[in-house]
């Protein structure tokens, strides 16, 4: 539990640095554009830090679930060799950006990386996510399907 905390205080720091400069951006670019920049940059940037943290590709989505660095809990939908399903059900993350209004960006911080990740670290696996808590949602619906060869 000690690892989430600093997991979440350092996402509130960033979070500090970050919402005034999207706000920014947002009256001079309007929040579609602003969103799409600073997101793209954060998840690439994520990304890439993802990579050079963990080398190994196209593990098994479960390998990553024992993180206990998250303020997340989870629930396993479906876990065979090729499908993964995982439900978000509680999300400090999520809290946390609700909690102040800003749930948008919060997404941008943290939901928003979850697809450049995964396609770096997992690129034979199809990756989907159709909601989030952050937005509302009751649930983050995480799906992985190991390709099959053809589809590479």
């Amino acid at each position: 539990m000690a690892n989430q905390s600093v997991v979440l205080d350092a996402i509130k720091i960033r979070a500090r640095a970050v919402i005034p400069i999207v706000k920014a951006l947002e009256r001079e670019l309007g929040a579609v554009r602003a969103h799409a920049i600073v997101g793209g940059a954060i998840a690439d940037d994520y990304a890439q830090w993802q990579a050079r943290r963990i080398p190994t590709r196209n593990l098994h989505p479960r390998a990553g679930q024992a993180d206990d660095e998250f303020p997340v809990i989870a629930e396993v939908v479906d876990d065979t060799d090729t499908r993964y399903s995982v439900n978000m059900v509680r999300c400090g993350f999520a809290d946390y950006f609700r909690s102040i209004g800003e749930p948008q960006i919060g997404a941008l911080l943290t939901c928003g990386v979850d697809f450049a990740n995964e396609a770096s670290l997992r690129p034979n696996w199809q990756f989907q996510r159709s909601q989030t808590l952050m937005q509302g949602a009751t649930h983050c619906d995480f799906r992985w399907r190991l390709k099959d060869p053809s589809e590479e």
